[in-house]
């Protein structure tokens, strides 16, 4: 092989490495993103069960404590 092709092959595997490691860097985001907004999804489940939980608690208090004024 001839130099040029020679430089232009070692030069495709310099970027062919680059760009392996560059598509792993972004693998690794995407997974670590990935398990983040299951554990989001998972407490935003657990807020609303305790939200309901709240509510269904303090309806029955809040309705039998409010009064209709006397002009209805």
């Amino acid at each position: 092989m001839n130099d040029s092709l020679m430089t232009r092959l070692e030069r495709l595997e310099a970027l062919y490495s680059e760009q392996e490691y560059t598509v792993q860097a972004l693998n690794d985001v995407v997974a670590s993103q990935d398990r983040e907004i299951t554990n989001l999804t998972l407490g935003i489940e657990r807020l609303k069960e305790q939200l309901k939980a709240l509510r269904a608690e303090t309806s029955s208090d809040i309705s039998s404590e409010i009064e209709k004024p006397p002009h209805y």
